[in-house]
């Protein structure tokens, strides 16, 4: 069915055409897919656990234009979007879902992780295109219903053991909800001098993709 969604875009600094871009394409081909974009929320220049807190904060008490069906979509200004990215993961229909970014230095780490009770573990194999369970993952590309939002207390983004999203996603955990991943939504990570991706994180990690 079609989703409601609100976008976030947090950044810290200058943003690259480059994924201007690819938001934009990303964010057109979604509409077309038939999703409804019903506001922005992406805030100024400020540090991650505020601008994530002042997100949620300035659309969650609006239940009459967001209703809790409303998703954010939450994308990092350095992540470079595939262009079904949004579409992807709007078509689940969950709380929470992500896609699959890497980070920018080497070892280019992918941004998904399990949970044993006491550390992440970066999650390093997974089936192509499904949706997988996972127990936390980077901000950079995530899809989370208001109605979640709205049953988890305020700070919702707080560095507390982890980082501010992998710690927000214990709380989403805490509170009842699963956390999944799309393994089809792969995106970049910019760097200097080039950006970072799937491909960075195979050829690192041959033991994992047979080479």
């Amino acid at each position: 069915g079609c989703m409601k969604l609100v976008l976030a875009c947090p950044t810290y600094g200058p943003t690259e055409p480059i994924a201007n871009i690819a938001l934009r394409v990303a964010i057109m081909q979604s509409a077309a897919s038939g999703h409804t974009w019903v506001g922005d929320a992406s805030p100024n220049r400020v540090g991650w656990e505020t601008a994530r807190n002042n997100i949620v904060q300035s659309v969650i008490n609006d239940t009459g234009r967001y209703p809790d069906d409303t998703a954010i979509f939450w994308c990092d200004s350095d992540v470079i979007l595939q262009a079904d990215a949004i579409t992807r993961l709007a078509d689940r229909n969950l709380d929470f879902v992500c896609g699959i970014y890497f980070q920018r230095h080497s070892p280019h780490m992918p941004s998904i992780a399990t949970f044993n009770g006491k550390a992440f573990h970066w999650i390093m194999k997974w089936p192509d295109n499904v949706l997988a369970p996972i127990d936390g993952c980077g901000f950079g590309v995530v899809l989370t219903s208001l109605g979640m939002l709205r049953k988890m207390e305020a700070p919702w983004f707080q560095f507390e053991k982890f980082s501010e999203d992998f710690d927000f996603c214990l709380k989403a955990k805490k509170a009842g909800y699963q956390l999944y991943t799309d393994t089809a939504v792969l995106c970049g990570h910019l760097a200097d001098p080039k950006p970072a991706g799937f491909e960075d994180f195979k050829r690192e990690n041959p033991v994992f993709f047979g080479g």
